[in-house]
């Protein structure tokens, strides 16, 4: 019976062993797999982190897959997740996940990560190359801090001017502007609730706005702290949050647009209470002034604005130096776009659907030329349009119960960002049915 026994366990331990080093049709090994799939894995997260959209980061990764000899590849990609499941040979499956824990719009490292995605499959890296280039991209550096200092200056300085600042509140909030960098990077380095420097942010800044306002160093408050809101705003978030459940991402898109409600309600309550704050203190009210241009004016600044802010956006996403003129282009034709439309319509979803969908063609059309993601100019040049300001001002109203300004704000903030997403959506729909056609009939692959 020893005997027996000892033949049966070597028995099961070379099946054992055999199962371990069955080939697929590729001749891989789930180790070489799960090596695989780890690489696949740590280029998706980044790209999620960069700021990419659902559907382009679970394409990549089955098209990553589906290089490496995958049978069968799904992927699922949600706000702080990645669920990857890969199926080889034919019983050979494997299951690896990821937690997704920081974000930060990172456009240059985005178009790298696409880019190291397309060589992996056009030239079909193995995981050690992969590894080697993903390691090398990595490394590159970005702006300095004093970079984004500067690029927090210019979006202030820009975006007060174009809400209809004078240039008096365009330097303060520019100024206002430094100390927003200063607390958002020392909150990054102790790791803090996000939430945390964004209500600390607005309370300094909306005090120091008022105070400068006192002091006849600005002329309106309101002029100077919609400036630096514009650094705080998840305006895109919001836009985005409603495309990815147009979209069919229900889960991604639900779970942005609480957290771009949440932010707006602390930068509405960091203002307010900054409000509040100085009237018990100094027993006075807020006066603001407010200087009227001509609208001939008005135009020119703000499509000059939209020009210099989205340029300035684009720098705090680490675009690409060889990007920027490209990107600040986009923001100027939308909003020239917005302006043109509303000389034959005055309905306002309708003006922001179509400079929406103007913009989205105008990043397709970059992206095809500049072998880039659309995301890279996309992101920056729906800034001027993203209805930021009218977010804020909607929660503001609620933290000070407001509540009939609340409710006609906020419905008009909502079609805003519903416009803005259906106009993207449309347009990328119509425009991924003309390239898959088109690729079709040159018998590519769809």
């Amino acid at each position: 019976m020893a005997g027996k026994s000892i033949v049966f366990w070597i028995n099961i331990m070379i099946m054992n062993k055999n199962i371990e080093a069955v080939k697929s049709d590729t001749g891989s090994t789930r180790r070489e797999w799960e090596e695989r799939l780890d690489l696949v894995l740590d280029i998706a997260e980044q790209m999620v982190m960069s700021g990419a959209e659902v559907a382009r980061t679970e394409y990549s990764i089955r098209r990553i897959c589906k290089s490496f000899g995958a049978v069968r590849a799904e992927a699922l990609s949600i706000t702080t997740s990645l669920i990857v499941t890969v199926y080889y040979g034919e019983y050979g499956s494997v299951t690896q996940t990821r937690r997704v824990d920081k974000f930060a719009y990172n456009m240059d490292r985005l178009e790298k990560m696409n880019a190291l995605s397309r060589e992996i499959c056009d030239n079909k890296l193995s995981v050690k190359e992969g590894r080697g280039r993903f390691k090398e991209l990595m490394n590159e550096k970005y702006y300095s801090f004093y970079h984004q200092i500067l690029f927090f200056m210019l979006i202030a300085f820009t975006f007060t001017l174009f809400f209809g600042g004078s240039v008096k509140d365009a330097l303060t909030s520019s100024a206002i502007a430094v100390l927003f960098k200063y607390i958002d990077e020392f909150a990054k380095k102790i790791e803090i609730n996000k939430f945390i420097p964004i209500v600390a942010s607005s309370l300094i800044g909306g005090f120091l706005a008022i105070v400068a306002v006192r002091m006849g160093i600005a002329d309106s408050v309101s002029m100077v702290s919609i400036g630096d809101v514009m650094l705080l705003i998840p305006g895109i978030m919001l836009t985005n949050s409603l495309r990815d459940m147009f979209g069919g991402d229900t889960i991604t898109g639900g779970i942005r647009f609480i957290e771009a409600t949440l932010i707006a309600v602390m930068i509405a309550l960091g203002f307010s209470s900054a409000s509040r704050f100085y009237e018990d203190l100094f027993a006075r009210t807020i006066v603001s002034s407010v200087v009227e241009l001509p609208y001939f004016m008005v135009i020119i600044i703000t499509l000059m604005t939209s020009f210099f802010g989205t340029i300035g956006y684009a720098c705090t996403f680490n675009t690409n130096s060889k990007r920027l003129i490209a990107a600040g282009f986009g923001g100027f034709i939308g909003w020239a776009a917005y302006i043109g439309v509303g000389y034959f319509v005055s309905s306002e979803p309708m003006k922001y659907f179509v400079a929406a969908v103007v913009i989205n063609i105008y990043a397709e059309i970059m992206a095809v030329r500049e072998k880039a993601p659309s995301t890279v100019f996309l992101v920056s040049a729906i800034m001027p349009l993203v209805p930021g300001g009218m977010l804020y001002k909607t929660m503001h109203y609620a933290v000070t119960k407001e509540w009939h300004k609340f409710g006609k704000l906020g419905a008009n903030t909502i079609s805003v960002a519903l416009a803005l997403a259906l106009g993207m959506l449309i347009a990328n729909s119509i425009i991924k049915s003309i390239r898959k056609r088109r690729r079709k009939r040159l018998g590519l692959q769809a």
